[in-house]
């Protein structure tokens, strides 16, 4: 699992209500709803606009194609980090729906010839073979073949990207290149030689006018955006291991300026020499929501880059973006309680969260339960132990594999092996599960299995927060 971090300046956003309040719907709900109101609409302008179809095979096929454009010119906001537009706020929510609409599209793309010419098969042998041969030797059909081919790589790289085994940036630069290619070729083929691009120029305003609104994305985020970044620099003010495989981490504004974001949010990382170097890590910010130009974090050792924390050096220059996630204390601020689930490295942002909790004075009941491997790998105890003090309602569980043979054991609570539903349902009021809300960071499997645990015990969906960052 890749951890979360924060950026310049300018940092800080709400997670506004998506506008669909009125329906009793979850967040995700709404954002799904929402996408797919995006999808139909240049569909729905196609029939204000009066547009003729032969048949109604023509009819399905066609308002297929302008549904699988739109969803294409989507894919590239969804992972493009966004942060300004709610929409895009929960970024766990946007990278899924890229990758899960970029296989459908993937699959529907490769399709496209075979569904245009099929019709011809019912003909002839003949009729078909005339049509495939009319689809792949006409000059005004080359955009179409090229971009045919280039989809298929496309999407071919980033199903097997593992397997290629390229450096991620790598991956990323080739992804984003791909995208440019495959959308001025998609552009100039439904412009020109779709069934109704060639006649009617209102319609093709919408695919130019999204073509534009997605080089002009691009362009920010790559060339102008890492100057605004380059403008507003952090540097390393302390760094140090608090665990045999975890790393403290503080940075600070140069200009000293104050930054905002909000307790549980993240931001990318990089520590190159230059904000264009696409090697930029998320990480969670550990702070609570402090007016300053500081961010701490709590980095575990999970990889190539955050193995080698150690050749940070106080003073050196950080560009940081962000931030990034919607999970909040402000989502939970009608619900008669909270309870926080960290796995191994996901303490960072739960340590935010309780540290606000605990600023702002919470008197509802806070319940932390905090899993890893053994005591060892646990940080921050201490702190957590005093809150149990310090706060009027808090408590702490934690939960090992492996059981301490030392004095430790006996000054905390500690159930061994992992989060299962009897440790989740005792952190949980009795009869209170309705209106209880839940934050989670962790593991992959840990995630699911404990909001499959939560949901069966009775905790609303739009009560569970989580957000895992394997991007």
């Amino acid at each position: 699992m890749k951890q979360p971090m924060t950026q310049g300046l300018e940092l800080g956003q709400k997670n506004q209500p998506l506008g669909l309040g009125s329906l009793s719907l979850t967040e995700n709900q709404k954002r799904m709803l929402t996408y797919l109101l995006m999808l139909v609409a240049p569909w729905l302008i196609g029939i204000v606009l009066d547009l003729e179809f032969e048949g109604i095979y023509r009819y399905v096929l066609s308002t297929l194609n302008v549904v699988a454009m739109m969803a294409f010119f989507i894919q590239f906001p969804l992972a493009g980090r966004v942060r300004h537009l709610s929409w895009f706020a929960n970024i766990d929510w946007s990278i899924a729906t890229h990758k899960t609409v970029g296989k459908w599209l993937g699959i529907f793309f490769f399709l496209h010839p075979i569904l245009i010419a099929a019709p011809k098969a019912l003909l002839s042998a003949q009729d078909l073979q005339a049509s495939a041969v009319s689809m792949i030797s006409e000059p005004n059909m080359l955009t179409g073949v090229a971009a045919w081919l280039a989809m298929s790589v496309w999407i071919l790289m980033a199903v097997f990207k593992q397997r290629l085994h390229l450096r991620y940036e790598t991956w990323r630069l080739l992804h984003v290149l791909g995208f440019v290619v495959i959308a001025t070729l998609a552009a100039l083929h439904i412009t020109s030689v779709g069934s109704h691009g060639q006649y009617e120029q209102p319609f093709n305003m919408i695919w130019w006018g999204l073509y534009a609104a997605s080089i002009t994305l691009l362009v920010y985020n790559y060339l102008i955006k890492p100057r605004i970044i380059q403008s507003q620099p952090f540097e390393v003010s302390d760094i140090k291991k608090i665990s045999d495989c975890d790393w403290s981490l503080t940075i600070q504004s140069i200009s000293r300026s104050k930054i905002s974001f909000d307790a549980g949010q993240f931001v990318w990382i990089n520590t190159s020499k230059t904000p264009f170097n696409l090697e930029q890590h998320p990480f969670s910010i550990a702070s609570g929501k402090v007016e300053t130009g500081v961010l701490s974090f709590i980095i575990r050792e999970l990889g190539d880059y955050t193995n080698n924390l150690n050749t940070l050096r106080p003073g050196q220059t950080v560009y940081v973006d962000g931030p990034y996630g919607s999970m909040s204390v402000d989502q939970s601020t009608s619900s008669s309680g909270i309870t926080l689930i960290a796995g191994g490295a996901g303490i960072a942002p739960m340590l935010g969260l309780v540290r606000e909790l605990a600023k702002r004075n919470e008197t509802r009941p806070v319940r932390f339960i905090y899993s890893n491997r053994n005591l060892d790998r646990m940080v921050a105890l201490a702190e957590l132990r005093e809150l149990t003090a310090t706060m009027k309602n808090f408590s702490l569980q934690l939960v090992c594999n492996q059981l301490p043979e030392n004095s430790q054991a006996h000054a905390f609570d500690i159930k061994q092996g992992v989060i299962g539903a009897s440790t989740i349902r005792a952190a949980i009021d009795p009869g209170m599960q309705g209106d209880w809300s839940v934050y989670l960071c962790g593991p992959e499997g840990m995630i699911a299995a404990n909001v499959q645990q939560l949901k069966s015990i009775g905790v609303k969906p739009n009560q569970i927060h989580f957000e895992q960052l394997a991007f």
